[in-house]
């Protein structure tokens, strides 16, 4: 169940004044001013601090806020390491001792493995903020550690789409609307979309990527040697990699709402984040059962994990696609 900022905040003031708020929580949501507001209130909140009005102004009280860095856009380990040590010590002022991770899903493996000590016992008087627009990214491990607050805007248009996810959601749309058959031709068919789509993206980031190159060896090719624009070139081959990963992880983010959305129909749920579609996921939620929507959903998060190996994309999204929509 998602919880409109102003729900959020009453419950966790209500678990605050009865000593029963858990030391750290898991803030997820399509919004990120929402995911920001929630988690700037309840900081101000334990520590009766005057209010601010963003990440940057809890710094400034304290507060220990990660976010991801350089061009890979990642939460790295040595940032990490730095935060748990902090913790070590006594807060200044006595108060509660705040760890916030805006885009937690960002977290490194490395990051995320030397974090885990710490989100399941931290130090006294801690209180951790994960926040995240794509839950499902995050390992079964540091979810299971926290308690989890998704948040919804019950007046709002929906959750915010980048050009990509809106044509996948197109995609789904016809996919699933009346009358089309359930079955290997319609996952085959949304597994095409999707590719045609990533293949989109991967010219595009490619291209930004090349003229990068471009631009730098034409300005350092006459101050440096061959080997340092040969890294360079390795660099970006590596950026290039990461950021299709980043793109393709947002597109599975979006399967993973359609279904979500498809099981909250089926309750009667009106917190809709996709409600553009609501007539295509009512006909859905009125054909599909509680049991195959789980099954579904588990079938999109073991294609996740896969896409996280060295297992072939290609093969990892084919099994995907044909056991979550076949």
């Amino acid at each position: 169940m998602a919880f409109s900022p102003d729900k959020a905040i009453s419950l966790i003031r209500t678990a605050w004044g009865n000593q029963r708020l858990a030391h750290a929580l898991l803030l997820s949501g399509p919004h990120t001013a929402d995911l920001h507001t929630v988690a700037i209130r309840t900081a101000c909140l334990v520590n009766s601090w005057a209010p601010v009005d963003s990440l940057d102004g809890l710094r400034l009280k304290g507060a220990l806020v990660l976010e991801p860095e350089s061009k890979l856009r990642r939460i790295k380990i040595d940032a990490v390491r730095e935060v748990i040590r902090t913790l070590q010590f006594s807060s200044a002022d006595g108060g509660m001792k705040i760890v916030i991770l805006n885009g937690a899903d960002r977290l490194t493996v490395e990051a995320t493995n030397a974090f885990l000590k710490t989100l399941e016992e931290p130090p006294p008087d801690t209180l951790i903020l994960l926040l995240t627009r794509a839950p499902e990214q995050l390992l079964d491990t540091v979810r299971s550690r926290c308690l989890l607050l998704p948040l919804h805007r019950p007046d709002s248009g929906g959750m915010e789409l980048s050009p990509p996810q809106a044509r996948l959601l197109e995609s789904l749309t016809e996919c699933f609307s009346a009358g089309r058959p359930v079955g290997t031709s319609r996952a085959l068919g949304l597994l095409g979309d999707f590719q045609r789509i990533l293949s989109s993206l991967r010219e595009e980031i490619e291209a930004d990527h090349h003229d990068a190159l471009k631009e730098e060896t034409e300005h350092y090719q006459r101050s440096t040697d061959g080997v340092w624009l040969r890294n360079r070139r390795e660099y970006y081959d590596d950026l290039t990699e990461s950021a299709c990963a980043e793109q393709r992880n947002h597109l599975v983010s979006l399967l993973f709402i359609w279904l979500g959305e498809i099981l909250r129909r089926r309750h009667g749920l009106d917190a809709l984040d996709l409600p553009g579609c609501a007539d295509a996921t009512a006909q859905a939620a009125a054909v599909m059962t509680d049991h195959d929507l789980h099954r579904r959903l588990r079938a999109v998060d073991e294609m996740r994990k896969n896409l996280s190996t060295n297992v072939r994309e290609v093969l990892a999204l084919e099994v995907g696609f044909l056991h979550a929509f076949g």
